[in-house]
């Protein structure tokens, strides 16, 4: 079935709805894939990120809107203002499927409002309504505001005061609890002075085989009921992870100087566990809810912490108090700011400030009240824009000398998992047609003691050569395939519950049509490589900063470990059947029916 895309055109209030070619659904399915397509085919290559002509997308997957357990989320894609890539941002929830419900795979946002707005998507009603009595509004209240205002069932993403304030990583939340990460998108959506979006669907799409899709699921219930695993996960969310990671060397401290984390015993994942009541929170059914909140006395939800808190603003940074992490989180989701990103542009400030290559003194290493007074700052408005909120790859050329430190690849932050300990994140890292973020790839395999038996090759240590590349490919196939169909990339990937013979089986159930495991691993390399097409537009070569690529550590378990990553790109590029430099051949395009674009 041809996909269904809502353009709303912003400097007129009108809306188009618009059906794609019938083999944009065949070649791309949906979800990402739609949204990859349209940015490669849509989008002219001079275009900048701030053009009113560079979109912004928002994409469900095509199992979306099925009442097929956690498929509710969306991905936001756009051209990036902080690396001019394309740029994802994934998110969870509901909002997804509600926009299925609506009667659209993709909502297109293009041109920019006069003034601030929100749009409100009823099924076919669409009107783009001033915004004014919501700015300011951090993202649960405004969410809260527009459910308040609107009635019952509608879902909400917006921008919070950081977006308003132009913070260059400042990200889209949804229902006041799924960040959209990493960032690229948040900034965006303000440029076009768009508030929030808030959609209600009433016609749910159903699968063609419903029986088969239950089973399926069923199945993958019964693997998540008998996993140690999951259950780890359920209980602390990608916190799971940290007792490997510290185990292998991979929280640093100082922005990455230093091998040891004297403090880390302080965060440990028990601590925040035990922090207070907390409720599970997950996608439209999920039957693994990954994302938790604090309740606090008054009610009030606050965020838990995922990894890139505890790396960044812990490790990095110098937090030593669970309850200031905790709160610096919660900031970061109120405000709209990607945590990777807000912590990596402090932890490299702090270090600025230590080489006085700026000697404004405020971000001593591990000062808890200075972080929160800097990430409070973001979500103000400035006469004169604070250097902080340019972010990293803008902030390096400021500072003379600081880009051998500056914690970025191809302008994009780190998160604050040292690559020098795990090299497969190293490659993700360099390699990512995004920027750097392994999250593009969802290659958590290495944070585990034992990865699933199900992935390609032999498992090898994380610091070694063997089988990497290989493996990398293999979940950037995975996700992409995910993402095209809206299934939970956590669930399967960060969780590792569910296989690609099940996705298939999945996607044959809702769409009545066979998908054999070498179509769906070639769905997922077709939009990997029309992605790394448009990355290859800018010509930004496959790095990591010299302090991750050449300075080893000199204590912890990773000491003296670089990552090889001439050996890692050079197989990377060969299984991918790119080029030397890293270029997809045209053989390889014409194998993969990829038309120039």
């Amino acid at each position: 079935m041809p996909l269904c895309v809502l353009r709303v055109l912003l400097d007129t209030r009108q809306t188009v709805s618009e059906e794609l070619p019938p083999e944009i659904e065949r070649n791309y399915l949906g979800g990402r894939g739609a949204a990859t397509w349209l940015l490669t085919h849509r989008v002219a290559p001079a275009t900048g990120p701030l053009s009113p002509a560079n979109p912004l997308i928002f994409s469900a997957g095509a199992l979306a809107g099925m009442g097929i357990a956690a498929t509710g989320g969306f991905v936001a894609s756009t051209r990036s203002p902080i690396t001019r890539l394309m740029s994802h941002s994934w998110a969870q929830g509901n909002w997804g499927g509600a926009l299925r419900r609506a009667g659209y795979d993709v909502l297109m946002l293009e041109g920019q409002c006069a003034e601030w707005s929100y749009i409100q998507i009823d099924d076919a009603q669409v009107r783009v309504q001033p915004a004014a009595e919501l700015l300011g509004l951090d993202t649960r209240a405004t969410a809260r505001a527009l459910q308040q205002k609107l009635g019952d069932g509608y879902r909400v993403l917006c921008i919070g005061p950081a977006g308003e304030a132009g913070v260059a990583y400042s990200t889209i939340v949804a229902e006041g609890t799924y960040p959209a990460e990493p960032a690229g998108t948040g900034a965006i959506m303000a440029r076009k002075r768009v508030k929030a979006i808030a959609v209600r669907g009433s016609r749910p799409r159903a699968p063609a085989d419903a029986a088969r899709a239950a089973v399926v699921a069923a199945g993958i219930r019964r693997r998540i009921a008998a996993s140690e695993l999951a259950e780890g996960i359920r209980q602390y969310g990608s916190l799971f992870y940290c007792g490997h990671a510290a185990e292998w060397g991979a929280f640093t401290s100082r922005n990455g100087q230093e091998g040891r984390v004297p403090h880390l015993p302080a965060l440990d994942r028990a601590v925040f566990a035990a922090r207070g009541k907390r409720e599970p929170r997950g996608c439209e059914g999920c039957p693994l809810p990954c994302y938790t909140t604090y309740v606090k006395r008054s009610g009030e939800p606050m965020a838990y912490p995922e990894l890139e808190a505890l790396a960044g603003f812990g490790a990095w940074c110098g937090i030593t108090n669970a309850d200031a992490l905790i709160l610096a989180n919660e900031l970061c989701l109120r405000l709209g700011l990607d945590v990777a990103a807000t912590s990596a542009a402090i932890g490299f400030m702090m270090e600025c400030q230590q080489r006085e290559l700026n000697r404004s003194g405020t971000l001593p290493w591990g000062d808890d009240d200075a972080v929160l007074g800097a990430i409070e700052r973001l979500g103000q408005r400035h006469e004169k824009r604070d250097v902080l909120s340019l972010g990293v790859g803008e902030m390096k050329e400021i500072f003379f000398g600081s880009e051998a430190f500056a914690p970025q690849a191809k302008g994009l932050a780190l998160p604050a998992i040292d690559p020098r300990a795990m090299h497969e994140i190293a490659l993700a890292l360099a390699s990512s047609p995004i920027g750097g973020d392994f999250r593009y790839a969802m290659a958590y395999e290495e944070l585990l003691a034992e990865p699933p038996a199900w992935l390609p090759d032999e498992p090898s240590h994380p610091q070694a050569v063997k089988g990497k590349a290989v493996r990398l490919i293999w979940h950037e196939r995975f996700a992409a395939a995910l993402d095209a169909a809206g299934l939970c990339r956590r669930l399967a990937l960060m969780a590792y519950q569910v296989m690609p013979a099940e996705l298939s089986e999945l996607i044959a159930a809702a769409l009545g049509r066979v998908i054999t495991g070498g179509e769906l691993a070639r769905l997922g390399e077709r939009i990997v490589t029309l992605e790394r097409l448009f990355a290859r537009r800018e010509a930004t070569p496959d790095a990591l900063p010299a302090r991750w690529a050449e300075t080893p550590l000199g204590e912890g378990r990773a000491a003296g470990h670089l990552p090889a990553l001439d050996d890692l790109l050079g197989d990377y590029y060969r299984r991918h059947g790119w080029s030397e430099a890293g270029d997809p051949t045209p053989e390889r395009l014409e194998e993969l029916g990829i038309a120039a674009p």
